[in-house]
This record gives C-alpha cells, structure tokens and sequence, in this order.
C-alpha cells in the first residue's frame, strides 16, 4: 500500500513537472514572437586611470601613469627644447623602405609617430631619411630639426 501510495506521488509530480517545462517554453516563445530575437544584456567597461587594476598584473602601476601630451603652441624654447631632447638611436631596414629609431620608437619615412621625451608623448613626422641623418618635423608646426647618428654607430 505505501509503494503504491510513493508511485502515485512520484507520479502525480512528474505531471506537474511537465505542465511547468511547457508553460515556460510557451512563455519563452511568446517572447522570442513579441521581439524578433533574443535579446542578450550589454557589458560595460570602464577605462578610468584613477580607479581599478589591471587583472593580471595587480601590482603594477603602469595605469596610474599618465602621460602629458604636447600640444602645439608658438612658444618657440619649448617646441627647441623637445626637438633637442629627440636622438637617433640607428637606422634600419631596407634601401627601398627605411626605419629610424627615434627614442626607442620605430618610425618609416613619410610616417606620424608618437615619441616618447621625459614623461611627454610627442608627435612627430619623419620628412627623410638619409645615409646617416633623419629629417623630422614637430607635428602641427613648422619646426625641423635634423638628427644625426654619434659617431661610432
């Protein structure tokens, strides 16, 4: 008797069981009809210096730096002052397609690049690179400055 009593319960629930599974699939169709498709919620990321780590270097302190950058002005000993702070590391590549290396930043002819001076981001463009020299322009002015290799390189 309480075996049969047991089937009937286990019974009864798994009924109920199948009743809730096809309301719910029901419910979910009626959404998927009403809106077209299936609508997933958007990530938001925030990128702010001041806050936050970075997950897989905790420790590092690479995002509380911030780097200034130069903005072009007519002050003629600042803009001096930053082109004489520019060195030529080495010349590299081919014949055809030059590379300087203008304070560690790797810059073909004719190419705006971002070179780094003191903590200072500065744009700069390569007019020309020659035998041992490289001709290159303070982005958003007119000041050029040619940088040559020291001797022995």
């Amino acid at each position: 008797m309480k075996t049969a009593n047991i089937l009937r319960m286990l019974n009864l629930i798994s009924v109920l069981a199948l009743i809730c599974f096809s309301l719910e699939a029901q419910a979910s169709e009626n959404a998927k009809s009403k809106t077209g498709t299936t609508a997933f919620p958007k990530s938001i990321f925030l990128d702010k210096h001041d806050s936050g780590k970075d997950p897989f270097f905790p420790h590092s302190a690479r995002r509380r730096e911030s780097l200034a950058r130069v903005v072009p002005t007519n002050n003629v000993p600042q803009l001096s002052a930053i082109l004489g702070k520019l060195s030529l590391k080495g010349i590299s590549g081919t014949r055809a397609q030059p590379l300087a290396l203008i304070n560690n930043s790797t810059i073909a002819e004719g190419e705006l690049g971002e070179v780094r001076c003191d903590q200072r981001l500065v744009k700069v463009r390569c007019l020309e690179i020659r035998e041992r020299s490289v001709l290159v322009e303070l982005y958003g002015t007119r000041e050029t400055r040619e940088l040559k290799l020291r001797d022995g390189i």
